[in-house]
């Protein structure tokens, strides 16, 4: 069952009580804001995290620490926002927030978005090259730059690179997953396609963005799905 983490002191089923959130499906939990609910992430591992961005002091503040901390940027992370401005969504979104609410939530609008991020597949954090080509119909080509993977999922992959990527970039991407295991030879190479997503904090001088899978060509969803599985082999 999947669960989700309500970071609100009050009832946030007016506004959400009709989505897939709701349902007797999802093992629910709260927490009050703050360390509190940092604590709670970690200890609850929640599928999704649900913020009052309204009630929190500080939630870009908190978005980024959730995000920062290996034990808890796996979940995904919906904001509920009072304020109908489009400059704090992208601020929001910027921070590492999947799905904004604002205004009049529409069951039949979210489910289906609000349905993929409950289901998180797994996920596994090694650092290993990878070949990123960005790419424009509207641009002139780039030559292909290096980049690094950071963890990766059949759902997409945090990249670090050395020049910032815009949020919406589409991207060839090419790498060969590592192994440890002796008897398997190092795989062929693999081949997806992804998109910007958000913006991750930089570490240094590299830049690091959350690239979600559009499409993933030939076996590379399988041979990602036994990369991942095999986390605890390395």
């Amino acid at each position: 069952m999947p669960k989700v983490l309500v970071v609100s002191s009050a009832d946030l089923s007016p506004e959400l009580g009709d989505t897939v959130l709701w349902s007797p499906a999802v093992d629910r939990v709260s927490s009050g804001p703050g360390d509190a609910a940092l604590d709670a992430v970690r200890r609850e591992r929640p599928n999704m995290v649900v913020l009052d961005g309204a009630e929190s002091l500080a939630p870009l503040a908190f978005i980024r620490r959730l995000r920062s901390d290996p034990a808890t940027r796996s979940a995904s992370l919906a904001v509920l926002s009072r304020s109908p401005s489009l400059l704090d969504e992208e601020a929001f979104r910027l921070a590492g927030a999947n799905v904004i609410f604002s205004g009049r939530v529409e069951p039949s609008l979210w489910d289906r978005r609000l349905e993929v991020l409950l289901n998180v597949p797994p996920r596994r954090d090694m650092r290993f090259p990878v070949v990123v080509d960005a790419w424009s119909r509207f641009g002139p080509e780039t030559d292909p730059m290096p980049g690094w993977a950071l963890n990766i999922s059949v759902r997409g992959v945090l990249l670090e690179t050395n020049e910032p990527l815009d949020l919406g970039t589409k991207l060839d991407l090419r790498f060969s997953l590592p192994t440890s295991i002796p008897e398997v030879r190092p795989l062929s190479e693999v081949r997806t396609l992804g998109q910007v997503v958000r913006e991750a904090p930089p570490l240094g001088e590299h830049a690091r963005s959350g690239v979600e899978f559009l499409i993933l060509m030939g076996a590379a969803r399988e041979r990602i799905t036994w990369f991942v599985d095999r986390a605890g082999e390395a």
